[in-house]
């Protein structure tokens, strides 16, 4: 029989001030190169004292382009995902982790639903690792922490803290 599950989330990067400036910075960039190759290679006038090619300058600018996109597709996919499960809380950040992680649950001395600052105690949202720990998150500024016996603590940004708190109490009290 699979494991019940007792809590389960899936977070994407979706604020807009984010997507605002990402798909503002790739116009600006996407652009530009656009000017440059047409200003070069259709107009004839060569960008810079020292021009490059119209191979090297339509090359460039593929490179770059297809960089910006890279970029946008990959924040897009970023997805956080969290369950708790009878056999234990696990994580996932696609597509940056191949497979889902097992958090050790082994030696926790609490667990505890948070408002914390991501920018200033973790230096933003993503993978962070900084002197208060290693955080999980995608967005906002709740959360649950997990503290260790060995000093270590773990943090989870979640949309619903006390349900995800709650699950893994739950999964504690059961292990």
């Amino acid at each position: 029989m699979p494991p019940e599950i007792l809590f389960r989330e899936d977070q994407q990067f979706r604020q807009p001030i984010l997507w605002i400036l990402l798909l503002g910075g790739s116009a600006f960039c996407i652009g530009t190169i656009v000017w440059m190759i047409s200003r070069q290679v259709i107009q004839g006038i060569p960008f810079g004292d020292d021009a490059m090619s119209n191979d090297q300058m339509v090359a460039l600018g593929g490179v770059i382009i297809g960089l910006n996109v890279l970029i946008l597709w990959l924040v897009g996919a970023l997805k956080l995902q969290t369950e708790v499960t009878s056999g234990g809380l696990f994580i996932r950040f696609k597509p940056l982790h191949r497979k889902t992680r097992k958090i050790d649950l082994n030696d926790v001395t609490s667990v505890a639903s948070v408002k914390y600052r991501p920018a200033l105690e973790y230096g933003g949202w993503g993978i962070r690792r900084g002197r208060h720990g290693t955080a999980y998150n995608v967005s906002g500024d709740l959360g649950v922490r997990i503290d260790y016996e060995n000093g270590y603590h773990l943090l989870i940004g979640t949309r619903y803290p006390d349900e995800l708190k709650a699950a893994i109490d739950q999964c504690l009290s059961a292990g």
